[in-house]
């Protein structure tokens, strides 16, 4: 029997732009809200789908690449250029746009594979309090 497990209330705080989106094609951020579930077999040995300390860890590792990053389309990357006197991390996006769907994909993607493709993972995004995107991957 599948069993899913979710850790809520992770955050990524981020730039982007997205040219799609004449209200939003200049440059601007949000605090990206995650849910995250898992679903599996429970393991009969622990009792477990998977320890939440494990799919913390995993999550909060994954996460930590996009946090506080200005999020490009790898097609972009090399027509921005940025100088100021903090500090500028770009977090490359493999997809036409930095949008909230995309970034959702590509943290799925990787919990995914983190965790050995034994898992089927759902991501909820909220770009705001009000507005989100689910992805379930594979």
């Amino acid at each position: 029997m599948k069993v899913k497990v979710g850790i809520e209330g992770f955050t990524i705080d981020s730039a982007h732009y997205t040219l799609s989106s004449p209200q939003d094609s200049q440059l601007h951020g949000h605090t990206y809200i995650l849910n995250v579930e898992i679903e599996g077999e429970v393991n009969p040995s622990n009792g477990f789908v998977i320890d939440f300390n494990i799919a913390k860890k995993t999550i909060q590792d994954i996460i930590s690449k996009w946090d506080h990053k200005f999020i490009v389309p790898t097609d972009d990357y090399n027509k921005i250029n940025i100088e100021a006197p903090f500090k500028v991390e770009v977090k490359n996006i493999d997809a036409p746009f930095p949008t909230a769907e995309y970034i959702a994909i590509e943290v799925a993607r990787d919990i995914y594979e983190k965790l050995d493709r034994k898992f089927k993972i759902a991501v909820k995004i909220y770009e705001g309090k009000d507005s989100y995107a689910i992805v379930e991957y594979p």
